[in-house]
């Protein structure tokens, strides 16, 4: 396994575009080729080696106590722990686009990121210790993307004018996410461990989406496919233009229990054997959606 690791030792500044520390590109460059990558940060630029420390391999930094302890599960492409592995460690706000079109390959951000993080990623495992900005996952196509702190707004949605969010891979944020959670999603799993902004699955075309906390406002809304699922109660009111859904989905429900098994809790700890509320919608949009609510 290769692992290049970026260390940073004097922040730039400003605001910088990081779409292009992947770690498959770095594992075929050297290190010296590493420190000469310009990345645009607006009207200014700078080189890798101002900001970060490149180590490779021998001399990168001993792996922490949660990474030596993963298993090396492969992602849903079926890429393994032995693919190419970039780490940056020291990570601010500051630091756009990590990940974004990812492909390949092991990405472990040590530290909080900025905007757009895993943006149209298709592939590989991108995890990020902190915090993330606003368009997390945004347009993601494939992989698996881990959260470990708190996401700003439209994470898992689509750019402004675009019409389709997420279409495919996994993602999991263990603290809250902001407004517009998974706008226009059309594939592929997210689950968040706290709470969600308002207007959460809204224009949902397909997808699952689960939610272990509490729900803003004009959740579901415009939601024509897919599956809303909530480990509580909401305290904002059902939409109006939801319905009881009535049973008969308890073959979809072990499938989707079994699915979840490996992911975070609560919805890891899920039994087919209890049924959850079932709600279908958003009639307004001849709606073929549900929310489903395990609490």
């Amino acid at each position: 396994m290769s692992t290049t690791t970026l260390r940073l030792k004097t922040p730039p500044g400003f605001r910088v575009d990081a779409a292009a520390l992947r770690p498959t590109t770095l594992a075929s460059l050297r290190v010296t080729e590493i420190e000469h990558i310009v990345l645009p940060g607006g009207n200014e630029s700078c080189r890798v080696g101002e900001m970060f420390e490149v180590l490779r391999d021998e001399d990168a930094p001993a792996q922490s106590p949660a990474e030596t302890a993963r298993p090396a599960t492969p992602d849903g492409n079926g890429n393994s722990n032995a693919a190419p592995t970039l780490v940056i460690d020291g990570a601010a706000r500051w630091l756009d686009r990590l990940g974004a079109e990812m492909d390949d390959g092991r990405l472990v951000v040590r530290g909080s990121a900025g905007d757009y993080c895993g943006f149209r990623m298709s592939g590989g495992e991108l995890r990020i210790d902190g915090d993330t900005g606003h368009f997390t996952g945004c347009e993601m196509r494939g992989g698996r993307l881990t959260v470990n702190g708190d996401s700003g707004d439209f994470v898992a949605g689509a750019l402004t004018g675009d019409m389709e969010g997420m279409s495919g891979g996994t993602l999991t944020i263990r603290g809250n996410a902001g407004a517009r959670l998974a706008d226009r999603m059309r594939r592929g799993l997210v689950l968040v461990g706290g709470n969600a902004g308002e207007f959460a699955a809204s224009r949902l075309v397909a997808g699952t989406v689960g939610v272990a906390g509490e729900l803003g406002p004009h959740y579901a809304y415009g939601m024509r496919r897919g599956t809303l699922l909530l480990a509580r109660r909401p305290a904002h009111r059902l939409p109006p233009t939801f319905t009881n859904g009535g049973q008969g989905f308890d073959v979809f429900w072990s499938l989707l229990v079994r699915s979840l098994a490996n992911e975070i809790a609560p919805f890891s700890q899920w039994r087919a054997q209890r049924l959850p509320v079932r709600y279908t919608g958003d009639l307004a949009v001849d709606g073929r959606g549900e929310i489903l609510i395990a609490g």
